[in-house]
C-alpha cells in the first residue's frame, strides 16, 4: 500500500465527527490524524498532523471556519480543504468556490462523501504525476499556461476552472474561472488543445467542455455544476453525452 493521506477533522459536532472517522475507515489510503472541535484547536492539529485532506466545519464556538481556510493553506498551500456544513442555503454565496477545494453537506451521505473522496484523489493524483501540459514548480502546485486572446500567457491552476465555452461571436474558446470572469484564449485553439491540458476536462458539448471536479449533475441537456458555477449554462450535446455519463460514473 502507497503512503497514507493524513485527514483532519475540525467540527465541534461529536457525532459527526466520529460519524465521518467511522465511514473514512473504508478507505485504505486515507489516515484521521486527529479532530479539533474549536479554531485554536485546530490550529494547533494542523502543526501535530500535517494534514493533506482537512474537513472544516463553517460554525464553529470560537469562529467561522471560512476565515480559517486561509489559516489551513498557509501551513500548507497543496492541502485539500472541504468545507462541512448544514446550512448550505445559508453560505452559497459566499462560501463554495473561494480558496477552498471542495464541500459536503450534513447530514453525512456515504455516496456524497464517496464523490469528495474521489475528488480528493484525482485532484493528488494530478500533483503527484505532473500530467499538466506545461506544469511548473511555482509553489502554487500543478499549473499550466494558455496563450490568451491578446497573444499573453496566462498562468491558471484547474482548480480555478469551471468550464470552456466556445464564443461564436469572436470564434474563440472562453475560461470560466471561478472568480466569475472568463479569459479568452488564442485564436485557433481547438478543444482537442483544451483536453490535452488535464484529464479532468471533458467535452459535454461542442461548444463546452467541463472541468469534472465541479460536475454534480448530468441532465438531458445541460449540466448543472458545483458553486460557483451552479448558476451557469453548460450544454449538453447528444453526440457527447454516452461518454461523459461513463466518466461521470467513474468520479
Amino acid at each position: 500500500m502507497g503512503v497514507k493521506s493524513n485527514v483532519l477533522i475540525i467540527d465541534d459536532d461529536v457525532c459527526t465527527v466520529e460519524k465521518l472517522t467511522e465511514m473514512l475507515t473504508d478507505y485504505p489510503d486515507l489516515h484521521v490524524a486527529g479532530s479539533a472541535a474549536t479554531l485554536a484547536d485546530g490550529e494547533k492539529m494542523l502543526a501535530a498532523t500535517d494534514p493533506d485532506l482537512v474537513f472544516l466545519d463553517i460554525e464553529l464556538p470560537d469562529g467561522n471556519g471560512l476565515e480559517f481556510v486561509d489559516t489551513v493553506l498557509q501551513h500548507r498551500a497543496d492541502t485539500y480543504v472541504v468545507m462541512f456544513t448544514g446550512f448550505y442555503k445559508d453560505y452559497s454565496e459566499r462560501a463554495f468556490g473561494g480558496k477552498e477545494s471542495d464541500y459536503l453537506l450534513k447530514p453525512i451521505n456515504a455516496w456524497e462523501l464517496d464523490k469528495t473522496v474521489q475528488r480528493y484523489r484525482r485532484a493528488i493524483t494530478g500533483k503527484r504525476s505532473h500530467v499538466l501540459k506545461g506544469s511548473s514548480d511555482t509553489g502554487l502546485g500543478d499549473v499550466f499556461t494558455a496563450a490568451t486572446i491578446t497573444n499573453e500567457m496566462r498562468i491558471m491552476r484547474p482548480a480555478e476552472i469551471g468550464y470552456f465555452r466556445y464564443s461564436t461571436r469572436r470564434k474563440v474558446w472562453e475560461v470560466a474561472l471561478s472568480d466569475h470572469s472568463f479569459v479568452q484564449l488564442k485564436k485557433g485553439t481547438s478543444a482537442a488543445d483544451i483536453l490535452a491540458y488535464n484529464p479532468q476536462f471533458v467535452q459535454t458539448h461542442q461548444s463546452y467542455i467541463v472541468n469534472m471536479r465541479y460536475l454534480t449533475l448530468i441532465g438531458a441537456t445541460q449540466c448543472t455544476l458545483y458553486p460557483p458555477f451552479n448558476e451557469d449554462e453548460v450544454l449538453v450535446g447528444r453526440r457527447f453525452s454516452r461518454e461523459l455519463k461513463s466518466r461521470f460514473t467513474l468520479i
